[in-house]
């Protein structure tokens, strides 16, 4: 016969072992026991053109930029005989010539651009967009070299804070000149295209009439503003 406290004990671990492996298998079968939260729904999954997503406004966020550069007046102002082509400006120098973009980066092509303006290197950046914008001109007056051979003769006298405005596809971009350098042309030198924010670099032989030395302008973005009236 056994002793009553030991029946008492082997009763009372059975009882416990009993109610301990009932609480495990009610946490296995039902795992939100005790998790009282109310699950976040999930988002559906809908397709691009089903998707709207607002646009913040200046009331939900104070700080917002609306327009990262200033408008400015345009001076000189549109001229509806000019529409449709592109110019660059230099205020300074009384600088105005169409702007043409060169078929290549050879030197064959920028010298057959040159025939009718300023020329825009296809370097992969225009105007406005990040990276370096660079445009070249003649700075002599031999005949051959067409009626734009005198545009660039002045930019000698650029200086830091001068500007240079590019009107392009119906907008015009404000540069303002931060350097000037003269340079001698070497084979392998560059310009670097790949700069992180808007900038332009303008070029032309010097002194007046040689080839043996190049002037480099150089100028950020410091604002975009439309040039042709929106109909």
């Amino acid at each position: 016969m056994k002793h009553p406290v030991v029946t008492f004990i082997a009763t009372f671990v059975f009882a416990l072992t009993f109610f301990y492996g009932l609480i495990l298998l009610l946490i296995s079968y039902v795992p939100a026991f005790g998790n009282l939260v109310i699950p976040q729904q999930q988002p559906t999954q809908q397709t691009q053109e089903t998707v709207s997503v607002p646009a913040p406004t200046p009331t939900s966020a104070p700080n917002l930029v609306l327009h990262p550069y200033p408008k400015l007046p345009l001076n000189p102002p549109f001229n509806p005989a000019e529409a449709g082509q592109n110019f660059i400006r230099i205020p300074s120098i009384d600088v105005s010539v169409p702007l043409v973009e060169s078929k290549s980066l050879s030197d064959a092509d920028v010298i057959a651009s040159l025939q009718n303006g300023a020329s825009l290197y296809p370097n992969g950046v225009e105007p406005g967009a990040l990276g370096n914008v660079f445009v070249a001109a003649h700075s002599s007056g031999y005949p051959w070299q067409g009626k734009y051979r005198f545009a660039f003769t002045r930019i000698n006298e650029i200086k830091p804070g001068d500007t240079m405005l590019i009107d392009w596809k119906g907008t015009r971009y404000t540069y303002r000149v931060y350097k000037s350098e003269t340079i001698v042309p070497t084979n392998g030198y560059t310009v670097p295209s790949d700069h992180l924010y808007p900038t332009m670099s303008i070029m032309a032989c010097w002194p007046l009439w040689s080839i043996s030395h190049r002037i480099l302008v150089h100028a950020d973005l410091i604002s975009i503003t439309q040039i042709n009236p929106r109909v």
